[in-house]
């Protein structure tokens, strides 16, 4: 059998995610370097790490024209000398994640790679005038003692466009619109003495984590965000089998547990709510993702929980706590949290009660069939959470309504020489705030829909150790956002997001030998807002065959 030709380029591609631009103010940004550094060593299994700590200050007046800044973006590139994979890193100040990402990932090549992301939710901190530690660290389950990562990192803060007439809005005036900054953040996370990143690390299904907090008496809105990510042999958890199946084939260096992860978050007793994680596929799959980046690896997601109905419960001035688990998880998953708090500038101690909340036993069945090495799995969950609450402040009293909804499916299908799985997650959130003094009522809903679709087939050719092994993939996220007042036909906006990438490879063993063939993804972007100002669209169509951008279109209009 021919060899075919090897996918080796000799120069670093630079890695990019597709996404649309962040928007920013016609105004010249004041840019601040935060970082250059060379990354070293990044195996935890060793407990090696490789993290550096750096003094943060904001822009002062004699560097920028204006320190009113609307906008504020965080912008990094860097570089690995040789292949790199699974790695992950993530930015801290003053013990807040304010990033986690994943560099591009190339096979038997060097790679670089460019990204940004807007940081403005977490202005109170990046504008804060007190001494501040940014740390940055990077992790890697498998050591790479060889590769070393430059990372250049720079932030960029916009000055308000003054001659932007942006009508006034009592939502986000309250702290509760889509673009409304908290007053303070705090840290939900690991030991903030560690210097090595502030994760949880969460190994299997019972390993709980647990974080203590306490909040100013005056906040009257709630937020948490957390992050969560899989690495290290759950890493590509949504195409775990059961491990019975593992069992009755004596796979036992085989991950198992399913491909289901139910990640919980409570708070002191109570039940606020469960992330099923987009299932992120990190760039070396293949090199398919090279040099167009797989879907939110450059920037993974983060979750947000509304949590004004409790605060009535964390108004006492005690400590109180968050706990973090993750059903069927395997080791490693990486978990930390940001309390976002609104203040009461005018008063000392605002009061609130939980009125109501509503906690549904996850609901979740599953079939499985085997002839190993035949198998066939199906598994179905849905899970809901509710919650209602008041806070009594300077602005009135506001009463929060809280609703969640999950659903997940999975199936996947073992044949010889074939195995399948697709996988769908739905997650509709709402979230409704009404004032005492108004009859007006405030409402964000949120509807993601989270899609995967794999296939893997190998041929079997004549000869010792040769065969045909290809790859289908395809990823969808869909988020669908909506937010309104009730009786105002201008006071809106709703945004469709529809993000969809297509990919396959080939790969040609030769006498055991793995030699790329040919690899190529296609994707689809679409993004389009409205509001009473008018319509946002932005598309881009792209396409890559052999680590080559081979079309690329892109345009705004509607």
């Amino acid at each position: 059998m021919s060899k075919p030709p090897k996918v080796h380029p000799t120069k670093p591609n630079t890695g990019f995610q597709v996404t649309k631009p962040i928007d920013v103010p016609n105004t010249l940004p004041c840019k601040k370097l935060l970082l250059q550094h060379d990354f070293g060593s990044t195996s935890s299994q060793t407990g090696n790490h490789s993290s550096v700590t750096i003094n943060y200050a904001p822009p002062s007046s004699s560097h920028c024209a204006s320190t009113n800044f609307s906008k504020i973006v965080l912008e990094w590139n860097g570089a690995c000398n040789w292949t790199q994979i699974d790695t992950v890193f993530g930015v801290w100040l003053g013990g807040v994640e304010i990033l986690r990402s994943s560099p591009a990932q190339g096979v038997n090549t060097s790679v670089a790679w460019t990204a940004s992301k807007d940081v403005t939710r977490y202005s109170s901190l990046l504008l804060k005038k007190e001494a501040q530690e940014l740390v940055v660290s990077f992790r890697h389950p498998v050591s790479q003692d060889a590769r070393v990562y430059r990372i250049t990192m720079f932030i960029l803060f916009y000055p308000t466009d003054n001659r932007k007439n942006n009508p006034p809005n009592n939502m986000i005036d309250l702290g509760f619109g889509s673009e409304s900054k908290a007053d303070l953040i705090l840290p939900i996370s690991g030991d903030l003495k560690s210097k090595d990143g502030f994760w949880f690390q969460i190994e299997n299904s019972t390993d709980v984590k647990l974080a203590s907090f306490e909040i100013p008496r005056n906040a009257y809105r709630a937020v948490l965000e957390v992050y969560v990510s899989a690495h290290n042999v759950d890493e590509a958890w949504y195409w775990n089998y059961p491990t019975e199946y593992y069992n009755i084939d004596h796979l036992d260096d085989e991950p198992g547990d399913g491909p289901f992860r139910d990640v919980v978050i409570n708070l002191d007793d109570d039940r606020v709510g469960a992330i099923w994680p987009f299932p992120v596929i990190y760039d070396a799959l293949d090199n398919i993702f090279n040099p167009v980046a797989s879907t939110r690896s450059f920037d993974l997601p983060s979750y947000d929980f509304e949590l004004t109905p409790f605060l009535g419960n964390l108004l006492d001035g005690g400590v109180h706590n968050f706990s973090f688990s993750i059903g069927n998880a395997i080791n490693v998953w990486y978990v930390g949290a940001n309390l976002h708090l609104w203040l009461d500038r005018k008063s000392q101690r605002t009061k609130g009660k939980l009125v109501s909340s509503f906690d549904q036993r996850l609901n979740f069945t599953s079939m499985l069939r085997m002839q190993v090495p035949l198998g066939e799995s199906w598994i179905e969950a849905h899970r809901m959470t509710s919650s209602q609450g008041w806070v009594q402040s300077s602005y009135g009293n506001i009463t929060t309504r809280v609703n969640q909804n999950l659903s997940y499916t999975n199936y996947m299908d073992q044949k010889l020489g074939a195995a399948t799985v697709q996988q769908l997650i739905l997650s509709n959130d709402s979230v409704s705030f009404a004032t005492s003094d108004d009859d007006n009522r405030y409402s964000f809903e949120s509807a993601k829909n989270f899609s995967l679709a794999m296939k893997r087939q190998v041929r079997i050719l004549e000869g010792k150790g040769n065969a045909i092994n290809t790859l289908d993939l395809t990823t969808g996220y869909v988020d669908k956002k909506t937010y309104k007042k009730s009786k105002s036909r201008s006071d809106f906006k709703t945004s469709t997001l529809e993000d969809q990438q297509r990919g396959s490879s080939v790969w040609a063993i030769d006498n055991y030998t793995w030699n790329a063939a040919s690899q190529g993804l296609k994707q689809s972007y679409k993004y389009r807002s409205v509001d009473g100002n008018g319509k946002v669209c932005y598309f881009r169509k792209i396409g890559s065959a052999n680590a080559t951008i081979v079309h690329d279109n892109e345009g705004v209009k509607c």
